[in-house]
């Protein structure tokens, strides 16, 4: 096994390219092409998780935020062999007007049959973007997804609701558990 062969480094990278490409154009059949079409494929996005290529091509037909001004803002390309890579990259872009920072990993695989095909995918967001998160441009991303329009005084509620939950939530992660803790399975008064 060669790693990072020059060649299949380059096939990779041209291959990473149109699917930005392809992303930025919000193309949904070419999107949708450079994934496997198995049940066995796998996405997991900032808010949503996708297994098999069915729930893969909903979510890429259904209501989709607009990414513009995306650029790669570092790229890790690795290839093992001539069947195997591992794309890894930092993102920046306008995300319903607000600036977001995204980390994006992707493994591709060669398959005989159909070439060179995404297999496994994640995209997250850094903690520091997280924690300095615009809650009403949140909000709006979130009710994009779900193909909801918030106006005035419920988007205003909503975020308010979202900064709050975060806060509470954040006091409860940080609670320390042992791994011997158990949750209880009945709650009496």
């Amino acid at each position: 096994m060669t790693l990072n062969d020059p060649e299949q480094v380059q096939v990779i990278a041209v291959l990473h390219d149109s699917y930005e490409r392809a992303l930025a154009d919000n193309d949904v059949p070419a999107l949708n092409a450079y994934f496997w079409d198995s049940e066995h494929v796998v996405r997991y996005g900032v808010a949503e998780q996708l297994y098999g290529a069915d729930e893969l091509r909903a979510y890429r037909e259904g209501p989709t935020l607009r990414f513009t001004e995306r650029r790669i803002v570092r790229r890790a390309i690795a290839t093992f062999g001539a069947t195997l890579a591992t794309v890894m990259a930092e993102v920046e872009m306008l995300v319903g007007g607000t600036r977001r920072q995204r980390r994006q990993s992707q493994t591709w695989v060669r398959i005989p049959s159909a070439g060179w095909r995404i297999v496994a995918a994640h995209v997250s967001a850094p903690l520091s973007a997280a924690a300095d998160a615009s809650w009403p441009a949140y909000a709006d991303q979130m009710a994009g997804r779900l193909g909801l329009t918030l106006a005035g005084d419920q988007r205003t509620g909503v975020a308010a609701t979202l900064e709050r939950t975060a806060a509470i939530t954040t006091a409860l992660l940080a609670f320390p558990l042992g791994d011997e803790v158990e949750p209880a399975p009945v709650f009496t008064a």
